[in-house]
């Protein structure tokens, strides 16, 4: 019997992640294939692989709209892969099923061939740039909703009291005040992630500290955050600059502690410092003026503007 393990995911991990997965295991089913498929979608990541389903399968379905870290898609080194992006696979499942065999690849490069073509896997900007947006998303909603709530309470009657004199405050002020903090990390975790996207584990916590560094203007003095801007540069920077900082060849005496040593204190000491001096400062005054062109622009241009977006 035919063995198969695949992985799923995609930029927002709702949809496609689970849709793909259903219908490689609907059509593997039917061709009585034993498959086993893992997905990274936005509940993180589900039916994980083991070592043993991997080992035995003869192929492997790699179906990202994300792209997949190297230290993840290790664990297929010396396996026949397809690779293919995972809008493609919704319209193709049935295809890779039949070219198993003669599409498939030993895992060796981050191109794989389909059909008549030359995928390359999603790693570019865009496929960094929307990891650190699915990994924010979980904090707009959750804040976002604990905010609504405290506000209906609000208009209920149950004015938001902080606690004070012993007292431990109202429940419409403690959903105000987690809603909040969602907002205040969602910034960090996005820089966060789009750097571990591109530098894996080493770049998280640079990018985590420089992007919440960057966001809170009463740390290096101005006068509003760096907001996005600042955490998708940062991301990127840091994530490439850990990437290339792993390829540094270093003695056998500093390998073991680059990774949850070295590499995080270089970087977060020289990207602390950008982005005291450069980053903070420069994204901080685009964001200004982002939100006074913004601010200034007429109500009825604005819904002009929504539908532009939208569309």
């Amino acid at each position: 019997m035919t063995k198969i393990v695949a992985v799923t995911n995609c930029p927002a991990g709702i949809a496609h992640t689970y849709m793909v997965a259903e219908k490689i295991k609907d059509e593997a089913e039917k061709r009585g294939y034993e498959v086993h498929v893992e997905t990274q979608g936005a509940s993180g990541v589900e039916n994980k692989l083991t070592s043993k389903q991997i080992s035995e399968a003869d192929y492997v379905i790699l179906a990202l709209g994300k792209g997949m870290t190297d230290e993840d898609k290790a664990r297929f080194s010396g396996k026949k892969v397809i690779e293919v992006p995972v809008s493609e696979a919704l319209r193709t499942v049935p295809e890779i099923m039949d070219n198993l065999e003669k599409e498939s690849t030993l895992f060796s490069s981050s191109k794989v061939k389909l059909g008549d073509k030359q995928e390359a896997v999603q790693t570019g900007f865009i496929s960094h740039l929307m990891a650190g947006v699915s990994a924010a998303l979980p904090f707009v909603i959750a804040g976002g909703l604990c905010m609504a709530i405290g506000s209906i309470l609000v208009q209920l009657g149950m004015p938001a009291v902080a606690p004070k004199n012993g007292n431990i405050g109202t429940i419409s002020w403690a959903l105000n005040e987690l809603g909040s903090l969602g907002f205040q990390f969602m910034v960090p975790i996005m820089g966060a992630y789009i750097a571990f996207s591109i530098g894996d584990k080493p770049a998280f916590a640079p990018a985590f500290i420089c992007s919440f560094f960057a966001n809170s203007p009463d740390l290096f003095g101005g006068k509003t955050g760096a907001g996005f801007i600042g955490a998708v540069i940062l991301g990127l920077a840091i994530g490439y600059f850990v990437k290339w900082f792993k390829t540094v060849k270093v003695g056998k005496t500093f390998q073991s502690t680059m990774g949850f040593l070295v590499i995080p204190f270089v970087t977060l000491f020289v990207f602390g410092l950008i982005t005291w001096f450069a980053v903070a400062p420069f994204a901080a005054w685009l964001m200004g003026v982002l939100l006074h062109f913004l601010n200034t622009i007429p109500p009825s241009m604005k819904i002009i503007g929504g539908f532009i977006v939208g569309a």
